[in-house]
């Protein structure tokens, strides 16, 4: 029979104390989410951090700024169609990216991509408590993008457009083929497309100098 003695019972005592006040102070998302959403959740009531499309055309073609447009939807659906230098990470995957989050320079932006807005307003949820980096969702996500900037001639039902209302999670742009970011929209010509209003949402975390001009 082996008998432990008082001096290491009382360690280990202390060392199960520490790990459960590690695990404590260390909640799960969804706990750290619920201690930050009378901070953060008024910002999506508010629609504060859902981009225009336009806005994110914009920002694709604005050399200032680091764009990092993380695609949250299912491998089917990012195979069918995506942003030509988007990056996918499922919703689970965010907490393994936590550093990188955080760590990202002033002029920084991430959106957050999905067939609507669903499953992108929870990345985002995720994302604001784990590293709460300058992150937006895509407003309508890419059935809203495709509404706008889609080519008819590449969809099973040509001119046909996507009621946002109905979102239900799923990429309702059928395609003819599998292009991921080949298909043209994935990286459209501004100068193809009607001038689009919107309301700018993004406001980087410290001014840009922009360096250009004589002397």
């Amino acid at each position: 029979m082996n008998i432990v003695k008082p001096n290491l019972l009382g360690a280990l005592v202390l060392l199960a104390a520490a790990a459960g006040l590690i695990l404590y102070e260390q909640p799960d998302v969804e706990r750290k989410w619920e201690l930050l959403a009378s901070t953060y959740q008024p910002r999506l009531d508010q629609r504060e951090v859902q981009l225009d499309p336009a806005e994110l055309l914009g920002l694709m073609q604005d050399d200032y700024i680091k764009l990092l447009i993380v695609d949250v939807r299912s491998e089917s659906d990012w195979n069918m169609f995506h942003f030509k230098d988007a990056e996918r990470i499922p919703i689970e995957a965010l907490p393994d990216h936590r550093d990188r989050f955080a760590d990202l320079p002033f002029n920084a932006v991430v959106v957050l991509v999905s067939n609507d807005e669903a499953r992108a307003t929870r990345a985002w949820q995720h994302l604001m408590a784990i590293a709460r980096p300058n992150a937006y969702i895509l407003e309508g996500g890419l059935n809203h993008w495709l509404n706008i900037y889609g080519y008819p001639n590449d969809e099973l039902h040509g001119d046909a457009k996507v009621n946002l209302e109905q979102a239900d999670g799923t990429l309702r742009h059928p395609f003819r083929l599998a292009l991921g970011s080949r298909h043209p929209a994935a990286s459209p010509d501004p100068h193809d497309f009607p001038k689009r209003e919107y309301k700018s949402r993004v406001t980087l975390m410290k001014k840009i100098v922009k360096k250009g001009g004589c002397g």
